[in-house]
C-alpha cells in the first residue's frame, strides 16, 4: 500500500510543480506559494472530521513549527525557481536532498558514507552534469557552468539544501499526530504565518476573477501529494517514500516537453534518470 501511495506522491508532485509553472504568469509568486500551501486545508480537514482528532505528542508542536517556518523560506524559492527556468533544469536538483543529508549526518553526527552513499553521490552529481550535456559542445566545463548560470536550478538546490534539514521534523510532527491532523495544522499555520507576503504578492500583481478557481485546485493538487505522502511516510522509512516521490522528476520533465514545448528531452531525461537512480541508491 505504501508504494501506490508513493507513486500517487510521485505523479502529484509533478503535477503540482508544472500546475504553478502554467499559472507563474498569472499570479504572484508570493500568491502562488500561499494558494498551493493553504488552499489544500479544506479537503484536509475534510479528511480529519473522517477519521478524528489523534492524540498528539509532545514533540509535536515543536517539530511541526520548525518546519512551518523553514518551509516559508523553502516553497518560496521553489515556486520563483518553476517560474524562472524550464521544469527540465529546476526539479530533478531536488534529488540534491538525500545527498545533502550524508553531508549534515556528516557534520552533525561524524557519519561517513559508505560505498552505496558514495554510489548515490556519483550518480545525482553525474545526472546533474548531463542535464546539460547538450552544452559540452562549450566545453567539457560547459555543462557545470550552464548550472550555474541557471537561477531556477541554483534555487533549487537551495530548497534541496533546505528541506534536508526540514525532513526529519516532518516525520516527527507525523508520527506524534496523524497525516490529516498534521497536515491541517500545517496548512492553516504556513497561511497564517505568509499572510504579510500573500497582501504584498497582491498588490504587487493584483489576480483575475478566472485565476481564483485555478489556485484552488493547485490547492487540491497538493493536498493530495501530501495527504499520500505523509500517509506513506507512516507505513514506511521516510527515506523510501521520498525516493519514489523523486522519481515525479522524470514525469516533470516529460510534462515540460509536452506543455511548454521545453528542449532536449533525451538529454534531460537521461539526467533525470541517474538522478533518480541515485537517489534509490541512498534510500535503499
Amino acid at each position: 500500500m505504501w508504494i501506490l501511495l508513493s507513486i500517487l506522491t510521485a505523479v502529484t508532485f509533478a503535477l503540482s510543480n508544472t500546475y504553478a509553472k502554467a499559472l507563474s504568469g498569472k499570479a504572484h509568486t508570493y500568491v502562488l506559494t500561499w494558494a498551493m500551501m493553504t488552499l489544500s486545508l479544506p479537503w484536509t480537514l475534510l479528511i480529519l472530521w473522517g477519521q478524528g482528532i489523534p492524540e498528539i505528542g509532545d514533540a509535536f508542536l515543536r517539530a511541526a513549527l520548525i518546519s512551518v517556518v523553514v518551509n516559508v523560506i523553502a516553497v518560496t524559492l521553489q515556486v520563483k525557481a518553476l517560474s524562472l527556468s524550464p521544469l527540465s533544469l529546476t526539479v530533478p536538483f531536488l534529488a540534491f536532498t538525500p545527498l545533502f543529508m550524508l553531508f549534515t549526518g556528516w557534520l552533525v553526527l561524524g557519519e561517513t558514507p559508505d560505498a552505496k552513499g558514495l554510489t548515490g553521490i556519483l550518480l545525482i552529481t553525474s545526472g546533474a552534469y548531463a542535464i546539460n550535456l547538450d552544452k559540452i559542445k562549450g566545453g567539457v566545463l560547459q555543462p557545470i557552468k550552464a548550472i550555474a548560470a541557471e537561477k531556477g536550478s541554483l534555487l533549487m538546490l537551495l530548497v534541496a539544501l533546505i528541506w534536508s534539514i526540514s525532513a526529519v521534523y516532518d516525520k516527527v510532527a507525523t508520527i506524534e499526530s496523524s497525516p490529516a491532523f498534521y497536515a491541517s495544522f500545517f496548512s492553516a499555520a504556513y497561511g497564517l504565518i505568509y499572510l504579510p507576503l500573500l497582501a504584498t504578492g497582491l498588490r504587487k500583481r493584483p489576480i483575475e476573477k478566472n485565476v481564483v478557481p485555478r489556485l484552488f485546485l493547485l490547492g487540491i493538487i497538493f493536498a493530495v501529494m501530501i495527504m499520500c505522502q505523509m500517509t506513506a511516510i507512516q507505513m514506511a522509512l521516510a527515506s523510501y517514500v521520498v525516493a519514489i516521490k523523486r522519481a515525479g522528476m522524470l514525469v516533470s520533465v516529460i510534462l515540460g516537453y509536452f506543455i511548454f514545448r521545453e528542449r532536449d528531452l533525451r538529454v534531460r531525461l537521461v539526467g533525470a534518470a541517474l538522478m533518480t537512480l541515485g537517489v534509490v541508491v541512498l534510500a535503499l
